[in-house]
Formats: structure tokens, sequence, C-alpha cells
């Protein structure tokens, strides 16, 4: 009984510490969208492709690690949310032209609002995933 219960809690403090890695992952990632959807609009403005390819490489990169988190969670709509960002980034990347990249950036920050309202509670800077 006491083994039992001793293997239980020793499962458990493993999984509570993978949890919080992958937390501090997702939040990481979440932390680079914004300066990278920044960076985005003067590039698409500038006509400057590279630019625009590598702040959308960087959004791929994070919703790639956004979207497992939330695959990890069998959280069904914000597994949407990120796999249409992630889409959308990739999109991103490969558009040559200012209208193709105009339209995968919106597309893309169409995701941001429905997935924060759902899953994003607290108040700057402390921000808590629900």
């Amino acid at each position: 009984m006491k083994r039992t219960l001793f293997l239980i809690s020793v499962v458990s403090v493993f999984a509570a510490l993978l949890s919080a890695q992958d937390d501090a992952a997702y939040m990481t990632a979440m932390k680079t969208v914004n300066p990278a959807v920044r960076a985005v609009n003067p590039a698409i403005t500038a006509k400057d492709n590279a630019a625009v390819a590598a702040a959308a490489k960087t959004l791929v990169d994070a919703f790639t690690t956004i979207n497992a988190y939330w695959t990890a969670k069998k959280t069904d709509d914000a597994i949407g949310f990120s796999a249409t960002a992630k889409a959308a980034a990739s999109d991103l990347a490969s558009a040559t032209d200012s209208d193709a990249q105009t339209a995968a950036l919106k597309k893309l920050q169409g995701t941001c609002q429905p997935c924060h309202a759902a899953h994003r509670g607290g108040m700057p800077p402390t921000f808590q995933i629900k």
C-alpha cells in the first residue's frame, strides 16, 4: 500500500513538473507573437519580403508550440484557433505580394481575440491560462 502511494506521488510530481514546463513554453511562445505581428505591417508597407518572411517564421514557430500545448490539453476550440493561426503564418511566410501578405495577417489576427476571450484570464501583466 505504501509503495503504491509512493509511486502515485512520484508520478504526480513528474506530471506537475512537465505541466509547468509546458505552461512556460506556451507563455514564452505567446510573448513572441505580438512583437512579430507588429513587425509585419511596416515590412509589408516597405515591400520587405525578407522581413515579412522572418517575422512569419517566428509566428509559425510560436503557433507550433501553442498548438501543441492546446492539443495536449485536448481543448478543441483553441486547437482550431492555433492551427488556423499557424496556417496563416505559413501563408504569410510564403506570400510575396502585399495583398496576400495582408490577407494572411488578417486571418492570423482574427484568431487572437476569440481564443483570448475563451482561454485567457486575469489582468496584465499577470494573465492566467484558463
